[in-house]
């Protein structure tokens, strides 16, 4: 594991099949179109497993015939050897602003290459650009030393998250930070056990209301393959419940 996330236990996605069937593709035809749009575009592709493992590769064979696909692994790490060893093995790419994922079946390490069978079911998601944290108990939050006032300790609440960063609250009593500010290092909260370090640089800056609270947005800087996993891997499962509580039929 990387010295930036840090996580026993990262975050699995609601499983596919939960509420999701709307999304799935089940013609061949069309996940074959997906799939050789994976390969020309030369996406990366992150492969991640229930155990915690995880990697990130690009789809460099297709093979129709056989149905087969190969991705670009390496040798054979701890870490792929951990991945292989799951149950479960799951791929997560974009294409645009939309989310491609299906599992790997029957995986195994040939001569650098990890091969595995054409997948038989696929999912497609309209990927967002951002999504609204609802305030709760356990709203996600970013820990920080503020540079302007003796480097104090600061835990910031996380109001908007996305791949490319996150909006903060900051308190009236808080002194706001100036525009094109950068933060090295900050621990991102996301859950009791999923947290990773990275970099901030200010974006923008707004007022919030009427009691002098700020909402200033800041891009990531520096934020490394694996806390890029974690981050998709909760952004992605807070959309499906979102969506699964939308869809529920009221009382």
């Amino acid at each position: 594991m990387s010295s930036q996330a840090q996580s026993k236990h990262p975050p699995q996605l609601v499983h596919a099949e939960a509420g999701c069937e709307d999304f799935r593709l089940l013609a061949p035809i069309e996940i074959l179109g997906l799939l050789r749009m994976l390969q020309a575009q030369n996406t990366r592709i992150s492969l991640s497993a229930p155990n915690g493992a995880g990697l990130s590769c690009s789809l460099k064979d297709i093979d129709p015939e056989r149905a087969s696909l190969g991705f670009d692994a390496g040798p054979a790490t701890e870490e792929i050897q951990a991945l292989l060893s799951a149950d479960e093995i799951t791929a997560v790419a974009y294409l645009d602003q939309i989310r491609v994922q299906f599992v790997l079946e029957d995986p195994v390490l040939i001569n650098g290459a990890l091969r595995c069978n054409s997948p038989t079911v696929m999912y497609r998601f309209q990927r967002r650009q951002s999504f609204r944290v609802q305030s709760n108990l356990r709203t996600p939050q970013v820990r920080l030393l503020h540079p302007l006032a003796a480097n104090r300790p600061l835990s910031l609440r996380i109001l908007d998250l996305s791949l490319g960063g996150l909006a903060l609250l900051v308190p009236a009593e808080v002194a706001p930070f100036p525009l094109g500010c950068e933060l090295p290092s900050v621990q991102v909260m996301l859950g009791r056990e999923v947290r990773f370090r990275t970099g901030l640089r200010l974006q923008n800056s707004r007022s919030v209301g009427d009691m002098g609270n700020l909402q200033q947005g800041w891009t990531f800087m520096q934020l490394d393959a694996e806390a890029t996993l974690y981050l998709q891997r909760y952004i992605d499962q807070t959309q499906i419940m979102d969506r699964m509580l939308r869809n529920r039929p009221s009382a």
